[in-house]
């Protein structure tokens, strides 16, 4: 005679369900890992990218700026030029008792002292520090174009509060005042104000653009 083999009693889930149900947690859990790592290297992306822009933004204002400073310093030797052509014209009106500018080819002697001067200024002179000290000046405390915020788009914004946020603890940390906003995420003039500020010239010439385009044949 041969005895029917038992069968196993079945005591909650069988181990090929249990094995099933632990790879779909740890499927779970991949993905969900995943999405963190992709996460954070898109924030590390868009972190330095904003860094990129505040560095950008920066040189650009400081070169605008350097290039201010420069002309005006150009100005101001040319304003010692004409200077030294007036006192040349008053000396002598004075000496000839009568109404007669200096010849014309008398500038070139009023001139070259003046570049002579501005070049020994730029070689031996403080002309660069006093060039910095002008851009500085111009930079913090003058209202231009480029010494406001850029316009950024509104899907940076949460990434640029977080990275100021996290910029101006670090500066309070080392006892420095905050960083000023840098960027804004809508744009200052709209399309009508600009129209509206625009010259008259190019008014004029935009219309004359307009009405061109608006009476073209159609093909």
């Amino acid at each position: 005679f041969f005895r029917p083999a038992c069968t196993p009693a079945r005591h909650g889930s069988s181990p090929r369900r249990g094995s099933m149900g632990g790879m779909l947690s740890l499927s779970h859990r991949r993905h969900d890992y995943h999405a963190m790592a992709k996460e954070e290297v898109t924030n590390a992306l868009v972190k330095s990218k904003l860094i990129d822009l505040r560095a950008h933004k920066k040189n650009r204002d400081e070169l605008i700026a350097m290039k201010m400073a420069v002309g005006r310093d150009q100005l101001h030797f040319s304003l010692g030029f004409y200077s030294l052509m007036l006192v040349a014209n008053v000396v002598r009106v004075c000496r000839y008792r009568r109404i007669e500018l200096l010849p014309i080819n008398y500038v070139p002697f009023c001139i070259g002292p003046v570049m002579f001067a501005y070049n020994v200024d730029a070689s031996y002179g403080n002309k660069m520090e006093r060039l910095n000290i002008e851009k500085e000046t111009i930079l913090r405390t003058e209202n231009h174009w480029f010494n406001k915020p850029i316009a950024l788009p509104v899907s940076m914004e949460a990434d640029y509060r977080k990275l100021m946020a996290e910029t101006n603890d670090r500066l309070m940390q080392m006892g420095c005042p905050p960083e000023r906003d840098w960027a804004v995420f809508s744009p200052y003039f709209s399309d009508d104000d600009l129209w509206r500020s625009a010259s008259p010239l190019s008014r004029m010439l935009h219309e004359q653009l307009r009405r061109h385009d608006s009476v073209a044949p159609v093909e």
